[in-house]
């Protein structure tokens, strides 16, 4: 008697069943404090933590109560259809002094200590400046001190936690290095946190557009805070920085609130403190709690930001101007600005859930007679040389006028048309200020004058627009600004949302912003769907359709598991896969007729060498979703090759393969109820060429329809199935 046993590995990616989950849904409820809502909102309730970790502080004088005072319990989003609760518990640890003598180490290894490394700011001349804007001043001045690599720490924070990363979740190192420094700040330590310009791979050493000249070379980016390439913030008010100095007198007439940080570091706050007294540690708490703040309120937990639109698509279309063709510049010497590719690898980083298409073209405006009139309609030339636009006027016309005519403006999904002119020895002027670019409603328009794109010899590239246009198509899509008036800490971080410093790309705090509350909408839409549609079963539906009813269910569990991960793409690809689920299972409750295969034929025939398999399928009611063709090789070896439609026939290539005894090759055809429909089997013999029609199925050798529809059913991935046939004989 032979005992056969037969060994199916079928390469997909089984689903598994994961109990548990930290979202809630519920329709309508818990909406009373915000009243913008529709009563038929669907919400979904998250549960975020954040680790404090106090690096080289003494603990006795640490009041928690202070420190997370005022920092944000709970956020409340909203799309409009969905409602979005973040619920958000703070750990406060003290890390030991080993590990606060490690990290210090780490420090001073990765640091350079020596003449001219860093920036200091004349406030005095800023001030001036600030009230005479027609007379441009020397603000920034070279200094000496400790720099210190931002990337070293952060990478070994990374590798070297003091406590695990929550799973869902963030954590802040709040850190005194005041050690390295001299109490009359002769010595000061800063970060580099390697600002650059993408489009030129310079190391950024400029400032904004009023101090981007000859007058203000060589401008360091003195961080004192930083974070962005991973889940955590490094906070050290110890170290010196000097753009908060700056944004007190810049923005001052928008400060109604200063905080002593800005222009203080912690070795002159405790100077002005008796920490001896209840009131003096008190306002050291409030100090530290001043300093964390930002992170927390504009980073981790931004209130400034919209959710990402929940959307199938993108796309940037962009047109750069060059206004001086006739001057000399031509239009191919200013292509190195930005590139389409640079554009969609930024985006889909950022947006990776839908599809982007980014389409830049460099125009001479001088060939583009309405171009040409738009410009100069909001734009006068001064006696000086120098053009002044009217950036607001300009904007809000090329947006009534222009984009309509580049992009569809009523489409639901993301739309986006930007405009950049590079013009000779030119200012844009909006808000009684000078600016370089403006952004919102899906529109971006940046002015750029031509001599801040080089070095001062006016041919060595220094600054592209790469930056600025994600700063400015990142407007259009909803985000705000990592800074807010009296809240600017924020911008000593990895993304382009800032006004300090460039990077090149977006940091992970914006992409969990993106990422989280587009999966956020996704899991509470298409949970309600299903709940819709589950509520329509009977008692007596075809078993295929509850098999689906318990997929999706451990789906949503996958999803949430990998949400609570912040694994954002696993979490999308489960959620993907719930929604084919759940359109199986509606679908099963009104087709069980299977699809028909009228004709198939391989052509030029079956042979080894490969051939291409032509097929027409039908479904009627529920439509077709996979159409495959199966190679069985020699009874041993099963491959699966899906087919694609087109022009009214399922088509597929098989490969060269090799043989020795025999080929059988069949196709199967599912549609969306779940109806498996199999044709005749044609059998090839190697030996004799010989070819042999069936109306076999391969039910009677094994049944595919298990291990298909218990797994996830990709169509445009081969499925291989190995079979393994061992006889063993009964000794």
């Amino acid at each position: 008697m032979r005992c056969i046993r037969i060994l199916v590995i079928i390469i997909f990616i089984l689903a598994s069943t994961i109990s548990g989950s930290n979202s809630y849904f519920s329709v309508g409820e818990n909406l009373q404090s915000h009243n913008v809502h529709s009563l038929s909102s669907l919400t979904i309730e998250r549960h975020w933590i954040v680790n404090i970790i106090i690096v080289n502080y003494d603990e006795s004088i640490i009041d928690e109560n202070i420190l997370l005072d005022r920092m944000p319990a709970q956020r409340v989003y909203s799309s409009g259809t969905v409602v979005m609760t973040y619920n958000i518990q703070y750990e406060v640890y003290y890390a030991s002094s080993a590990y606060s003598n490690d990290l210090m180490q780490i420090a001073i290894d990765n640091s350079v200590n020596g003449t001219g490394t860093g920036t200091s700011l004349d406030e005095a001349a800023l001030l001036y400046q600030k009230n005479h804007l027609d007379e441009p001043q020397r603000i920034f001045y070279p200094r000496d001190g400790r720099i210190i690599d931002a990337y070293a720490i952060e990478d070994w924070l990374e590798d070297n936690p003091y406590v695990t990363q929550p799973d869902l979740g963030y954590t802040l190192y709040l850190v005194n290095f005041s050690a390295l420094d001299n109490s009359d700040h002769s010595l000061e330590h800063w970060y580099d946190y390697h600002p650059m310009d993408p489009d030129t791979g310079e190391k950024q050493d400029w400032f904004r557009l009023e101090w981007d000249n000859t007058l203000n070379p060589n401008v360091t980016m003195d961080y004192s805070g930083f974070g962005g390439k991973y889940n955590t913030f490094f906070v050290d008010p110890s170290a010196h920085q000097w753009y908060l100095k700056w944004c007190r007198i810049w923005w001052s007439e928008y400060i109604g609130t200063q905080y002593d940080f800005w222009t203080q570091d912690l070795e002159d706050k405790v100077s002005s403190l008796d920490l001896e007294t209840p009131s003096g540690i008190n306002d050291l708490n409030i100090y530290l709690q001043e300093c964390i703040w930002d992170p927390i309120n504009l980073l981790f937990f931004p209130y400034q930001h919209q959710p990402a639109k929940y959307c199938e698509s993108g796309l940037l279309r962009a047109l750069v101007i060059c206004m001086d063709v006739e001057e000399g510049i031509s239009v191919d010497s200013l292509r190195w600005v930005t590139n389409s590719e640079v554009q969609k690898a930024h985006l889909e980083e950022l947006y990776p859930f839908i599809s982007w298409d980014t389409d830049v073209q460099f125009l001479d405006i001088d060939e583009y007679p309405l171009w040409n009139a738009t410009f100069w309609s909001y734009a006068t030339l001064e006696p000086d040389g120098m053009t002044i636009v009217d950036g607001g006027g300009m904007f809000d016309a090329i947006y009534s006028t222009m984009r309509p005519n580049y992009i569809d403006v009523d489409s639901s999904d993301i739309n986006v048309f930007g405009v950049v002119f590079i013009k000779q020895q030119m200012e844009m002027h909006v808000y009684g200020r000078t600016y370089t670019g403006l952004g919102g409603g899906g529109q971006t328009v940046i002015w750029k004058s031509w001599e801040r794109y080089y070095r001062p010899d006016g041919i060595t590239p220094k600054d592209g627009i790469s930056a600025i246009q994600l700063h400015e198509t990142m407007h259009a899509i909803g985000f705000h600004h990592t800074w807010q008036h009296e809240q600017y800490s924020s911008d000593f971080s990895y993304g382009p949302m800032g006004y300090f410093a460039y990077h090149n790309g977006t940091s992970r705090f914006d992409k969990n912003w993106v990422q989280g509350t587009y999966l956020d909408q996704m899991e509470a839409l298409l949970y309600d769907d299903f709940i819709d549609k589950q509520a329509d079963l009977g008692v007596d539906e075809r078993p295929e359709t509850y098999l689906a009813e318990q997929k999706i269910l451990d789906l949503f569990d996958n999803a949430r598991f990998s949400y609570n991960e912040m694994d954002w793409q696993l979490a999308f690809n489960k959620l993907k896969d719930a929604e084919d689920w759940i359109k199986r299972m509606m679908w099963s409750t009104h087709d069980d007729t299977a699809p028909i295969i009228s004709t198939w034929e391989a052509l030029p025939g079956i042979t080894t060498d490969g051939f291409d398999i032509r097929a027409h399928v039908t479904d009627e009611l529920s439509g077709l979703e996979n159409v495959s063709v199966y190679l069985w090789i020699d009874h041993c070896t099963i491959s699966a090759y899906p087919c694609t439609y087109n022009s009214g026939t399922w088509n597929a290539i098989v490969p060269e393969f090799m043989a020795v005894y025999a080929i059988e090759v069949w196709i199967v055809a599912w549609d969306w109820a779940m109806n498996r429909a199999e044709s005749t089997h044609e059998v090839v013999s190697i030996a004799t060429d010989h070819i042999v029609t069936t109306n076999a199925t391969t039910s009677a050798q094994f049944d595919l329809t298990l291990f298909v529809y218990t797994s996830i059913f990709v169509a445009s991935v081969s499925i291989i199935v190995v079979i393994v046939v061992r006889v063993l004989r009964k000794q």
